[in-house]
């Protein structure tokens, strides 16, 4: 079994909880992530990321923000770092990046 660990950001940007919810799966998409699942009822998206030598998952979770017309974006990253890449480049991280990169 992998040994696994977490990786937690939270953001806060500006537009309303279902916009970025339906922003979130559509840059996860374009970003490659596989099985991506969005919760309404939650406010969660969540999907697979699988390239080599990355694998983990990314939940985020959105919630309307204390600002009015403002969002707060929690993405959790867990990832394997049990193989000789995670030692130069923290999976966790590179997760997170591919993923907000593709947030539009």
């Amino acid at each position: 079994m992998a040994i696994r660990k977490s990786v937690e950001e939270t953001l806060v940007v500006a537009g309303e909880r279902d916009d970025w919810l339906t922003r979130c799966a559509k840059g996860l998409i374009t970003a490659g992530f596989k099985n991506v699942q969005t919760s309404t009822v939650l406010g969660q998206v969540t999907g697979k990321y699988r390239k080599f030598p990355t694998h983990g998952e990314l939940t985020v979770t959105v919630v309307p923000s204390a600002h009015s017309g403002h969002s707060q974006l929690t993405l959790r990253s867990t990832a394997a770092v049990d193989n000789i890449y995670a030692l130069f480049a923290s999976p966790n991280k590179k997760i997170l990046a591919t993923a907000k990169a593709n947030f539009e």
